[in-house]
């Protein structure tokens, strides 16, 4: 019986401090990853009772990968990451969440204050993310010059929304880059920016930049002096180079080719001469032999006739 009444009282305790307009929402859009975010609770009016007392009623965060207690009466956890804002006696207060990444999304997040709670999970649309070039290590980038034509390619990992960009020589525009997605993330692309120009052999040198404009920022993604005559020049002479070693193989070959058949044709010159000599040799021996078989036969004949 008294647990029950303990249960009417605090119900009807509860019933007048609760507001139904609490709620938190984030405030800070678009987000970046790597950057700070706040989460505004507003726990509406309150409406005092007679067993409430002024000062009582702590405002808290709870939320995180882990759903732990982040934040309670100004003092947060973990402070390097989390930050607890409040303004006077007003029944609304934040959540600062510093260095912004993946894992703070998708998260169920509760700010709470007194009997008052409101949980949702914190989500955002890819739309709002945006995710520049980290640094230098996640761009790399190559240049080439083939029939007329500089071409450089730049890789850009994780970066939301996909940009458009464009090249500028001597400051003034050449033309648009070609942007296409390699890998698709949640909040975030792997894209490689291609741009293609004509090699001007008057006007060669100067300063080449490429800018991405990721709608809310403008991000200079290459930015390099360049001497395209003499890269230009460095690449015939590397044809050139090429070319010419390419002939010397094929004269060597050639060479190589002729000697053989020579050393085949004196060989098989060789072999015939040694077979005639061979012949001659034969003929001779059984001429030899056929002279000395007459020359016996005339010497018993002459013999017999003295007889």
């Amino acid at each position: 019986m008294k647990r029950t009444l303990v249960n009417i009282v605090m119900m009807i305790f509860a019933v007048d401090k609760v507001s139904p307009s609490a709620s938190w929402n984030l405030t800070t859009l678009p987000v970046s990853f790597g950057k700070d975010i706040i989460l505004w609770c507003s726990m509406g009016e309150k409406k005092e009772s007679k067993f409430s007392k002024q000062g009582t009623d702590l405002r808290q965060w709870t939320g995180g990968q882990q759903y732990d207690l982040l934040c309670m009466d100004n003092k947060c956890l973990n402070p390097s990451k989390y930050e607890m804002l409040t303004r006077n006696n007003s029944q609304s207060f934040g959540l600062l969440i510093h260095n912004l990444s993946e894992s703070d999304l998708d998260c169920q997040y509760t700010c709470s204050c007194g009997f008052s709670d409101f949980t949702k999970n914190l989500s955002v649309e890819p739309k709002h993310v945006m995710s520049l070039p980290a640094n230098e290590t996640s761009t790399t980038y190559g240049k080439n010059i083939n029939n007329g034509k500089m071409e450089i390619e730049i890789m850009l990992e994780k970066v939301n929304p996909v940009p458009v960009c464009s090249a500028l020589f001597k400051g003034q525009f050449i033309n648009e880059t070609t942007v296409t997605v390699m890998k698709w993330y949640k909040y975030y692309n792997d894209v490689k920016v291609i741009d293609s120009f004509a090699v001007n052999g008057v006007d060669c040198e100067g300063r080449l930049q490429i800018l991405c404009n990721f709608v809310y920022r403008n991000v200079t993604i290459f930015d390099e002096y360049i001497d395209i005559c003499q890269e230009e020049e460095a690449s015939m002479l590397t044809m050139t180079l090429l070319f010419i070693g390419f002939l010397g193989c094929v004269i060597i070959l050639s060479i190589c080719i002729w000697l053989t058949k020579k050393r085949k044709d004196r060989f098989g010159e060789r072999c015939w001469t040694n077979e005639k000599k061979t012949q001659v040799e034969k003929i001779n021996v059984n001429q030899v032999q056929l002279l000395s078989e007459k020359y016996q036969q005339e010497k018993e004949t002459s013999t017999m006739m003295k007889i």
